[in-house]
């Protein structure tokens, strides 16, 4: 055991001291033993804390009653089963429950049941796969909408939005058939809705709705506290939102319900401290407060080790980990560490560009020019800069942020950057994609220093 735990991965490293610790054995039954007893272990540490596995082990509590000749008991364990999930919501185990017992019912020959009584138990598995089957296309609906936010940003052309006006009435028409309004569809409508407002710009429409969201997620806290991450993306949704209209004043109390949330999930236990510590150093860096984000970053518990810090910054989803790498690159660059700044934005650079959302590419790219500019890099920039204007010319999709940074990096490389250049970025007039883009590049103090050093 000493021996696995002393390695991150499997590899030819352990493979190669294992058979030096344990000469002429074969590890193979031992490894799939070993998996067994792991998981049987963990198993039975988590069947309290979900209610998922409460549910399913009243159910085969039941079967097992049955099967041995207690029936009495075995149905007061589907009468359990059934409740417990109706009073959470979880309509798949309620048919599961229904299901079992109406077959047991038929393997005791309708034994003290009628007929009505049969007729109510059909009824009710009809309705709750009904409920199930509208809160799958619901949840497809939201899935399909956050995945083409994720992909593309906020929409580009009437196109586009004609696409998401289609999802949207498919989502009105959705909720109108449906006259149940559970938790989990009015979870669901809202969080539709915010992305929806969010995908078309209107960050104020997106803040309204997670407002209202928040509001939910208060009144039914049995309903999502063992699995929270609904109510994760919620808070991260409030504060991108607060951050884009420069409320940062009311991102401190979002940050703190945020830092506080505590989930017997392992993967949101690992993601949680690095989204907290993000918004942390996010809110700093925003109001050029670069020494305070090293403070903060020197000091968080999450980042005191900066091995651990980067082998857990690995372990993040890979949009989360860009987006960190970039926030780190700004630091570095605020601090005057441009050529770590540059090596760190170097390794966000290898990844393949259709793995990355493609805003966080466009960031990436224009902050390198950016950088190479700072450096003096002026043989690197020309070059740089003429793919950069094929490619956008290529590709058909001009962001007005993006085309204003090379504009704005061709006047510097043709030395005709002047101090006039403060106040067009100052009353730059584009989308709040494009305003994101610009905060996200620190254009302003870019623009600053190139001015001072010319």
């Amino acid at each position: 055991m000493n021996c696995l735990l002393s390695y991150e991965t499997t590899g030819e490293d352990l493979t190669a001291e294992l058979a030096r610790s344990f000469p002429g054995a074969t590890l193979e039954p031992a490894r799939k033993y070993l998996y067994r007893v792991i998981m049987q272990s963990l198993r039975q540490f988590e069947q309290d804390k979900r209610i998922d596995v409460r549910i399913s082990q009243l159910l085969h509590d039941s079967q097992i009653l049955y099967e041995r000749g207690l029936v009495q008991f075995s149905q007061e364990q589907l009468e359990k089963a059934r409740h417990l999930a109706e009073q959470h919501e979880r309509g798949l185990y309620v048919v599961l429950a229904a299901r079992q017992q109406a077959e047991q019912w038929v393997r005791g020959q309708f034994d003290d049941v009628d007929e009505p009584t049969l007729a109510r138990q059909h009824a009710l598995i009809r309705q709750q796969v009904d409920r199930t089957q509208t809160a799958l296309h619901h949840a497809a609906l939201y899935e399909t909408l956050l995945l083409r936010y994720r992909t593309h940003g906020t929409v580009g052309g009437s196109a586009d939005t004609m696409r998401l006006n289609d999802l949207l009435l498919e989502e009105h028409q959705l909720l109108n058939r449906q006259k149940h309004k559970s938790f989990a569809m009015q979870q669901q409508h809202l969080h539709f809705q915010s992305a929806y407002f969010r995908m078309i710009g209107d960050g104020a429409g997106s803040l309204r709705v997670y407002r209202e969201l928040n509001n939910l997620f208060q009144n039914n806290l049995t309903l999502w506290a063992e699995q929270p991450q609904y109510y994760v993306q919620l808070l991260e949704g409030i504060l991108s939102d607060l951050r884009m209209l420069g409320k940062y004043e009311e991102m401190v109390y979002f940050i703190d319900r945020l830092q506080t949330i505590d989930t017997p999930a392992q993967g949101l236990r690992h993601t949680v401290p690095y989204l907290t510590l993000y918004y942390q150093l996010l809110l700093t860096v925003d109001q050029g407060l670069f020494t305070d984000a090293a403070a903060l970053l020197g000091t968080h518990p999450v980042s005191a080790d900066e091995t651990t810090f980067e082998r857990g910054l690995a372990r993040l989803a890979l949009a989360t980990r860009t987006e960190f790498a970039l926030l780190l690159v700004r630091i570095d660059v605020g601090l005057g560490k441009l050529s770590a700044g540059l090596q760190r934005l170097n390794q966000v650079l290898t990844l393949p560009a259709r793995s990355l959302p493609s805003m966080l590419h466009t960031q990436s790219r224009l902050m390198n020019l950016l950088l190479h500019a700072r450096l003096g890099n002026a043989d690197y920039l020309s070059y740089a800069l003429r793919s950069a204007e094929r490619k956008l010319k290529s590709t058909g999709r001009k962001s007005a942020g993006e085309q204003f940074t090379l504009d704005l990096l061709r006047q510097w490389l043709n030395g005709r950057l002047q101090v006039s250049i403060l106040q067009a970025i100052d009353t730059f007039s584009g989308s709040p994609a494009d305003h994101q883009l610009v905060r996200n590049l620190d254009l302003r103090a870019w623009a600053a220093v190139c001015l001072q050093h010319r």
